[in-house]
């Protein structure tokens, strides 16, 4: 017996998942309530045509938060940032939002909780990647084995 054809429709476009639009959003709002410049810490989401298209509207994109004017908001990305973020941009009396997506902010909940009950974390992931500095940054330096390869 066989089975009628399949066809398959794709939408286009696909659109972004719930942590991106909320981090874009984020963005638009914080640029409504305080006015360009707002600082972003790294590109609030993988995609050239929205990171130009806020770069207009006057979102500042960089990699440091020693490269953010203390005067200004900073927002960090939907990727997440290590712990260490955070607590500079406290130090600093900087005003920070911060965007990262809640199911990666699970991520870095599940990777303390399970550290604390003297669970050894290996993380699947790429080096230098946000997602990966940020969910290894919740643990001490060394307590997560980063894995890259099968060869890791």
């Amino acid at each position: 017996m066989t089975k009628p054809a399949l066809t398959l429709y794709l939408a286009a476009p696909r659109g972004f998942c719930a942590g991106v639009d909320r981090a874009i959003k984020i963005v638009e709002m914080a640029l409504e309530k305080w006015g360009a410049p707002v600082y972003v810490r790294h590109e609030i989401v993988h995609n050239r045509f929205v990171v130009d298209g806020l770069r207009e509207k006057g979102a500042v994109f960089v990699e440091h938060l020693d490269e953010c004017p203390l005067d200004r908001p900073v927002i960090f990305s939907a990727h997440g940032v290590p712990k260490s973020v955070p607590a500079e941009a406290e130090r600093r009396e900087m005003v920070y939002v911060d965007a990262t997506c809640p199911l990666v902010s699970k991520v870095h909940i599940e990777a303390e909780r399970h550290s604390s009950n003297g669970l050894q974390m290996v993380m699947i992931g790429h080096e230098g990647d946000p997602e990966t500095l940020g969910t290894m940054g919740q643990l001490p330096d060394g307590e997560v084995i980063l894995v890259e390869t099968v060869e890791d």
